[in-house]
């Protein structure tokens, strides 16, 4: 099979839902050298209660993240609705 022209980004992704991509193996070519590369993070200090921590600890682990993820999400969170 052939991988078809796509007109844009849209119209690939939607080939791409509806079809098996191991059904075009012949059609890729070995891409040597790829490095992905996240963007740099800065790291800062809380200080914190000894319950505030537990709490984040209990509340994390019951979404299954760790409570520094967890953190960084609220804190995300919490920024993206003062922007609003």
């Amino acid at each position: 099979m052939k991988v078809p022209k796509f007109k844009n980004l849209k119209e690939e992704r939607a080939f791409w839902d509806a079809h098996d991509s191991t059904d075009y193996l012949d059609e890729f070519k070995s891409a040597p050298d790829v490095v992905f590369v996240r963007p740099k993070k800065e790291v800062i200090s809380l200080r914190l209660e000894p319950q505030v921590i537990h709490k984040l600890r209990e509340v994390a682990g019951k979404e299954g993240l760790s409570p520094t993820t967890y953190a960084r999400m609220l804190i995300i969170r919490g920024l993206r609705t003062q922007s609003s």
